[in-house]
């Protein structure tokens, strides 16, 4: 009696979970077909964030937390002052 209570419990559980896979991805991710958002749409999604306008990396020999908390709070707003007000 147990074991068929077992057998009967794991197929239902089985077949929760062939549902959830089989229709938990399209439940989950919204089918948008629309042609005016710009990163669902046909363009490529690097050029739009490069249109945005100029991109300042972070150096690459910043390896702590404190080091890049101390150059985004001394360095990057030096560098984005002389992007907004360019001296030619």
């Amino acid at each position: 009696m147990a074991i068929s209570l077992l057998v009967v419990l794991a197929g239902a559980v089985g077949m929760l979970l062939l549902l959830l896979t089989w229709f938990g991805s399209r439940s989950i991710t919204p089918e948008i077909e629309d042609d005016l958002d710009p990163i669902l749409g046909h363009k490529d999604p690097t050029a739009i964030y490069e249109s945005l306008g100029p991109f300042i990396p972070m150096p690459a020999h910043l390896k702590t937390s404190d080091q890049m908390v101390d150059w985004m709070t001394r360095e990057l707003p030096k560098l984005t002052a002389e992007i907004a007000n360019p001296r030619s």
